[in-house]
């Protein structure tokens, strides 16, 4: 009888952590559009024109060719969008090879106002013969769902994650060293 205890509580164990690798991230849905949006206000010192500049500036720096990646570059209004993708993996194999799954498409926005810029992430889609919107995969009761699609929505998130600490930190004011010779 302990032996079955002990086997029903490993087991138990087992299911949980495997539940657990595999759980839905918690993303971010504007309760407008019920799309997967990023967005957040930064408090960051600046006039609007170095903001913008900041942007630009990171822009060309975290895209290998920002001038395809930016649709719109407009100094006046303080704002830069544009379009941009990267790849998703299946689960890896035993062998810790890497199967390309697709590429996601993503829209962003920055802009920048004085003292503040606001930075938006939204139109989240698989690329494909037609516009597959990744809100799909949070659906279990879409034919499109697969067990798979929450492995791919952790790389999502964790793609935006770090989207947006990058973002963040080429906004911060260059601080400017003392040039003596």
């Amino acid at each position: 009888m302990k032996k079955l205890i002990f086997s029903l509580f490993i087991s138990g164990i087992s299911v949980a952590a495997i539940a657990q690798t595999n759980t839905t991230p918690k993303l971010p849905i504007d309760t407008a559009t019920k799309k997967i949006t990023y967005t957040e206000v930064v408090q960051q010192k600046g006039i609007k024109d170095s903001l913008y500049n900041r942007a630009i500036h990171w822009c060309n720096t975290y895209f290998k060719s920002p001038q395809t990646v930016t649709k719109v570059r407009n100094k006046e209004d303080g704002k830069v969008e544009g379009i941009y993708r990267f790849k998703i993996y299946k689960a890896p194999l035993k062998d810790s090879t890497k199967i390309e799954a697709g590429m996601i498409s993503f829209t962003f926005t920055i802009a920048c106002k004085e003292n503040r810029y606001k930075y938006t992430v939204t139109d989240l889609n698989l690329k494909g013969v037609s516009y597959f919107a990744l809100e799909r995969w949070l659906n279990k009761k879409d034919p499109a769902y697969t067990t798979e699609c929450e492995n791919y929505l952790v790389q999502v998130d964790k793609y935006m994650q770090e989207f947006v600490k990058s973002l963040k930190k080429g906004m911060l004011e260059a601080v400017k060293k003392n040039d003596t010779w």
